[in-house]
């Protein structure tokens, strides 16, 4: 009995030291919590993660948070002449600026003789003149695009299982059934739409009914809501726009960068002019940059924006400046600064800039005297980010593993990492605080960082900062007044047949009913199927050298799987895509590649298309009031010459020598010179050409 007493208080004693240590752990574990990897407040109220969130497992069921930010953006990838970008689509529109990511609500312009393109995955969008395009939907596995006025020639290399690719007007919703390559027009009045199918295939939804335009094939559709009438043509011969637009593409799909990327990361071209490649022993392929000045360091030329959800994102100088600086790591070996693009197999996940911020007792000289600013270093090979905005539980591991190897996915939510480059005064670069938050261009030569200014440094996710108006478009593209459209342009609401992403009210569409659609019928399907059986077409692919090789069907696979186009948003699931040289866990069971035949030659033999109302389709003329005439001439305007711009990038000066960490591996040769990506033209637009059809169609000078 003595025995058993004596027991059960020893037993006693023992839960009230354990619950006692318990009490004395718990608040101690909370407060460590701040300088963890964190889901973000706004930026000057930044609020850490636990750091006991188990790693992710995407093998199985979906794993997104309804708060992850999107894994993939749009890369502004060529500019040339007067485009404007409005961030969110509401507020002050500034110059759109190369590099700058565009997502869900971004609105851009091209004004008079302008053009654009935008590359988004393997989606290529090329926007002609008097233009306006935004986002309605935007993630792995769906891209949705607003396109109220203009015209646009986009290529969608591959279709996955359960992706959607949809373009939607003022009345009408085009949804991709076939990768291959297409152009859109829509008039001035936003009531009518012309789709062209260059190659592959495509379906049309409006006024309840479907219509399906293949290959070669041109539909127009006049009218609005409940009194639209659809007429077919043949697809006509291309114009400027389609050249332009076939030329980048082109450039695209012959780039030797994409043997050592993933598929669908954008601008991997720009680093073939810029750059080349080599192993390095336990990280594989590598990209060093041919020209950059001594004592350049990553994330050193270029400015801070604020793009939203992830707050602060960086917008790169150089011509090849998107990839490396939001995807992979960088690393310095042999003397020099070069780019792991990561893991090739599964998607390409889009991080703002793959940096760590400096809090603690860091400061650094700037002009006279002593300041504390901001300072951040680029990420090395394995280490973890830890993203400042705000995330679900498995996003963090996400985002890494998709970026770098990681060995132990625990260190992502590990408190006291040992980064690399941390404290390597050859690494971090400055500026001030002001300069951080208004977008001033970063000069890393003007802050005087000392290994005595980082000694006390930590490494921190909080950035104390909040955003300027500057802060959206950068200090340079802040200023002045830009063109933009009108505000009839900016309100016309477009026909979704998927539901937006954000329903609000500076989206301006309306979601269909798609409950009971059924097939609709050409008004001219009759005579149109009648003159293709006569065999008037028979020398169509014989009299035009135009050849779209780019686009051509050797690259460009897939078929859209059933339930395309549903009336939610497809919301990416993490690993859920479907490729066949992908191993099973990186996607889906079945690959959905559809067959393939030879290329297409397009011409329209100087032929009139007619339509019952005797309009001829040739190009028209844009005046200063903007209005039509119901005599449009749609021909390609070959005076044209298609040369890049005159535009350049200069790095700010610099004076700091090499980083002073070094690994193995020899040093690699850095001939060449950097040259700014070129393949388009200085003219604007492209031209309506022959695409008008129906009133569809949008000058491009």
């Amino acid at each position: 009995m003595t025995k058993t007493t004596f027991i059960g208080r020893a037993r006693l004693s023992l839960l009230v030291c354990l619950a006692g240590l318990l009490c004395l752990t718990v608040p101690n574990a909370r407060a460590g919590q701040s300088d963890q990897p964190g889901q973000a407040a706004p930026p000057d109220q930044q609020q850490a993660a636990p750091a006991d969130q188990p790693p992710a497992d995407f093998s199985g069921e979906d794993t997104t948070d309804k708060n992850d930010p999107p894994t993939r953006v749009a890369r502004i990838s060529y500019l040339d002449g007067s485009v404007s970008l409005q961030a969110g689509g509401q507020g002050d529109w500034g110059a759109a600026a190369r590099n700058r990511p565009v997502t869900i609500g971004d609105k851009i312009w091209t004004d008079k003789d302008s053009r654009a393109e935008l590359q988004t995955g393997v989606m290529s969008i090329h926007l002609g003149s008097m233009t306006a395009l935004s986002f309605l939907n935007l993630d792995q596995n769906i891209t949705q695009i607003r396109l109220p006025e203009g015209s646009i020639n986009f290529r969608v290399k591959e279709i996955r299982e359960g992706d959607t690719y949809e373009i939607d007007t003022p009345n009408l919703a085009f949804v991709i059934k076939q990768a291959g390559a297409f152009r859109i027009d829509v008039n001035e009045n936003g009531d009518s739409t012309g789709i062209t199918t260059i190659r592959g295939d495509g379906e049309v939804t409006a006024n309840g009914q479907t219509y399906d335009i293949p290959a070669g094939q041109r539909g127009v559709f006049n009218g609005t809501d409940t009194n639209i009438q659809a007429e077919v043509v043949q697809a006509p011969q291309g114009d400027g726009l389609d050249q332009w637009a076939n030329d980048r593409d082109l450039r695209e799909q012959n780039s030797v960068s994409q043997r050592y990327v993933p598929q669908d990361m954008p601008g991997t071209e720009d680093l073939d002019t810029n750059g080349s490649w080599s192993e390095q022993p336990e990280v594989g392929h590598v990209w060093y940059p041919n020209e950059v000045p001594d004592g350049w360091a990553p994330y050193s030329n270029g400015y801070w924006s604020y793009v939203g959800p992830w707050g602060w994102t960086w917008v790169d100088y150089a011509p090849w400046g998107f990839a490396p600086f939001h995807y992979g790591r960088w690393g310095f070996w042999g003397g020099r600064w070069g780019w792991c693009p990561g893991p090739v197999i599964g998607p390409a996940v889009y991080g703002p800039a793959f940096v760590g911020f400096l809090g603690g007792g860091f400061h650094f000289g700037f002009g006279v005297g002593i300041g504390v600013g901001v300072g951040w270093f680029p990420l090395g090979w394995g280490e973890p980010f830890h993203p400042w905005y705000h995330y679900g539980p498995r996003y963090a591991t996400f985002v890494n593993v998709h970026n770098t190897y990681i060995r132990n996915v625990n260190v992502i939510h590990e408190r006291n990492f040992n980064y690399g480059y941390a404290h390597n005064v050859h690494a971090v670069t400055a500026t001030t605080r002001e300069g951080f938050t208004r977008g001033q261009a970063v000069n890393r030569g003007s802050a005087h960082i000392t290994e005595a200014g980082l000694r006390g440094a930590s490494v921190t996710n909080r950035i104390n900062a909040s955003p300027s108006h500057e802060s959206a478009f950068g200090a340079q593209n802040a200023r002045g007044n830009v063109a933009r459209p009108s505000n009839s342009i900016q309100n016309r609401s477009v026909m979704a047949r998927t539901a937006p992403k954000n329903v609000e009210s500076n989206m301006h569409a309306r979601t269909m009913n798609t409950q009971n659609l059924r097939p609709g019928n050409f008004s001219n399907a009759n005579s149109f199927n009648n003159r293709n059986n006569a065999g008037a077409n028979t020398a169509r692919s014989n009299n035009n050298t135009r050849n779209w090789s780019a686009q051509g069907n050797a690259t460009d696979r897939g078929r859209a799987p059933q339930g395309f186009g549903q009336n939610s948003p497809n919301r990416s699931t993490y690993g859920a895509t479907n490729r066949g040289d992908r191993p099973p866990w990186a996607g889906a069971n079945s690959n959905n590649n559809a067959a393939r035949g030879g290329n297409q030659t397009y011409s329209n033999n100087n032929r009139t298309y007619s339509n019952n109302n005797t309009r001829m389709y040739q190009p028209p003329q844009r005046n200063n009031s903007q209005t039509y005439n119901n005599s449009r001439t749609y021909a390609p305007q070959n005076q044209r010459s298609y040369s890049a711009p005159s535009r350049s990038s200069s790095a700010p000066s610099r004076t700091y020598s090499a980083p002073s960490r070094s690994y193995g591996g020899g040093s690699r040769p850095s001939g060449g010179g950097s040259r700014p990506s070129g393949g388009g033209s200085p003219h604007g637009g492209g031209g309506g050409g022959s695409h008008g059809g129906g009133g569809g169609g949008h000058p491009h000078r």
